[in-house]
Parts: C-alpha cells; sequence; structure tokens
C-alpha cells in the first residue's frame, strides 16, 4: 500500500510570490464583498483507523486514474467532469489482485467523496496554501493508516477557480480527522483568502450486477 496524492505540478514559490505581490500592488479594493473565515474547528477527537480490504485497495489503484473530462470540471457536474467509467473499469480489473485481502460486506460498497470548489482572492498566497494542504492530507493519510485513497487538484483557472478532492474509504473516518494539527493550521492559512468556496460530499458506490461506479450526493 503506498501513499496517493494525485495533483497538478505545485506551484514554483518564487513566481507565486512574484505574483502575488504584483496582484497586491494592482489590488484597490478587496476581491471579497464578505470576507470568509476559516470554518470552526472541530474539538480533539480520536482518529479512526483503516483497514486493509480488497475493494478499497482496488479504489485506491483505480483512483490512480482520474482524470477530468469537460473543461468546466472546477465548476461543474462532478459526477459527470471525471472519467467514472474508466475507474469502474479498472476497479473491477484490479479486484483479484487484492483477493488475498478480507472483503467488504456486499451491502457497504461505497466510498466517501469530499469535493472542494473555491475561488482564490488574487493577492492570496498559493504557494502556501498548496504546501499547508498537501501537508495536512498527508498527515491524515498517516494518521489513519490509508484510509485517504486518493487526493485529487489542479492549479488555477483564469478567474482564479480551483477544485480539490478526496475519496475516503469510511465517511466516519474521514470525519475523525478534523483536528488533526495540519489540518488546524491549514484551515488557519485559509482564512480570508476565498471570494467563495464550496464543499459537496459524494458517495460512490459499486453496482455489482452493472458493474459500475454511481456518483451520487451523499
Amino acid at each position: 500500500m503506498t501513499n496517493v496524492l494525485i495533483s497538478g505540478i505545485y506551484p514554483d514559490r518564487q513566481q507565486e510570490e512574484a505574483k502575488q505581490q504584483q496582484a497586491k500592488e494592482a489590488l484597490v479594493t478587496s476581491v471579497s464583498a464578505c470576507p470568509l473565515h476559516a470554518p470552526p474547528i472541530a474539538a480533539a477527537q480520536q482518529v479512526l483507523q483503516y483497514s486493509l480490504t480488497c475493494e478499497d485497495e482496488s479504489m485506491r489503484e483505480a483512483l490512480k486514474l482520474i482524470t477530468p473530462t469537460k473543461d468546466n470540471f472546477r465548476t461543474g457536474d462532478y459526477k459527470e467532469c471525471f472519467n467514472w467509467n474508466e475507474i469502474s473499469q479498472e476497479f473491477h480489473k484490479q479486484l483479484p489482485n487484492f483477493a488475498h485481502l478480507p472483503r467488504r460486506h456486499p451491502d457497504d460498497l461505497s466510498w466517501y467523496a469530499v469535493v472542494f470548489r473555491s475561488q482564490r482572492r488574487v493577492d492570496c498566497s498559493n504557494a502556501d496554501l498548496f504546501e499547508a494542504d498537501k501537508q495536512a492530507y498527508e498527515e491524515a493519510f498517516s494518521a489513519t493508516n490509508g484510509s485517504l485513497l486518493v487526493y485529487w487538484y489542479t492549479g488555477l483557472d483564469d478567474q482564479h477557480n480551483c477544485l480539490a478532492t478526496c475519496v475516503w474509504s469510511s465517511r466516519d473516518i474521514a470525519r475523525s480527522v478534523n483536528s488533526l494539527p495540519r489540518h488546524r493550521e491549514a484551515a488557519r492559512l485559509s482564512a480570508d483568502v476565498y471570494v467563495h468556496y464550496h464543499i459537496d460530499r459524494y458517495r460512490i458506490e459499486w453496482a455489482p450486477k452493472n458493474q459500475t461506479l454511481k456518483v451520487e450526493p451523499w
């Protein structure tokens, strides 16, 4: 089992700092009409642990193929903007490779996806945000023994829109990492850097009869 962090190329710090300085010099008024604040941080709680299963490890491998299929994937429909058919085929193909692992219950063949969409302020430090985000998800992977199956993001488009998505083996495990130190730090750094942001949650469910993945709002 290996850590899966799939992303675009991390931004060059010098280039990002130069862009940030240019943006500050050109900025006359805030691009945010209503300043945002970091979401409330949950009280410390026990981080739940992941146990290896055939289906989860097959999904981890399949999600390495995740690719946008539409140019507007940062703002478009999550279930329509990625190659879920291809991921479905790869998941089914991978199952025999992990047949030695315990199986999930036939009635429990779903995964928890979180989609974070945002529009960044033009004067924010993208390099710092990307690095803090990366460290937070590496921390979550380690603390949960690998429940984080994939973390995927790209850079900003021309309107500074961004999408980041992660898929977990379990909703409960995903929610248990909110109070980890690097997650708290990432939340602190993200305060007031967005024009707006929105979080969606999806259930990715395997339908054995059709051998397809269904992606629906949680």
